[in-house]
């Protein structure tokens, strides 16, 4: 019987990050006559992070962030910019997305 090759983590995390998609209700399922399609994003395109995964695990952070960690430093919002920080302070992302600030203020009042 041929050896199945082991995954890489890189293959594991986009594995991951692809099952996380479609449990997350963002995933696109294409019907045809006998068939049906589900699209999947690529998760990198080219060196980076796909900008539509990018912002779905930045949405799953902000939901499971408390109050205290806006307090605390790990997350600086403003009206036009939203920055969460890595745990020694330097910024990991800035998020320029008005409607997802919007959102993440209004669930913190």
């Amino acid at each position: 019987m041929p050896e199945i090759p082991e995954k890489s983590a890189l293959e594991q995390l986009e594995e991951l990050l692809k099952n996380y998609w479609k449990q997350s209700g963002n995933a696109s399922i294409i019907a045809a006559k006998h068939t049906e399609f589900v699209v999947e994003p690529k998760i990198f395109v080219g060196d980076k992070l796909n900008p539509d995964i990018l912002k779905m695990l930045v949405v799953n952070y902000l939901v499971q962030t408390s109050k205290q960690d806006s307090g605390t430093g790990n997350v600086d919002i403003s009206p036009d910019k939203l920055v969460i920080k890595t745990a020694n302070g330097k910024p990991a992302i800035v998020v320029r997305d008005k409607k997802l600030i919007q959102q993440y203020l209004a669930a913190r009042a």
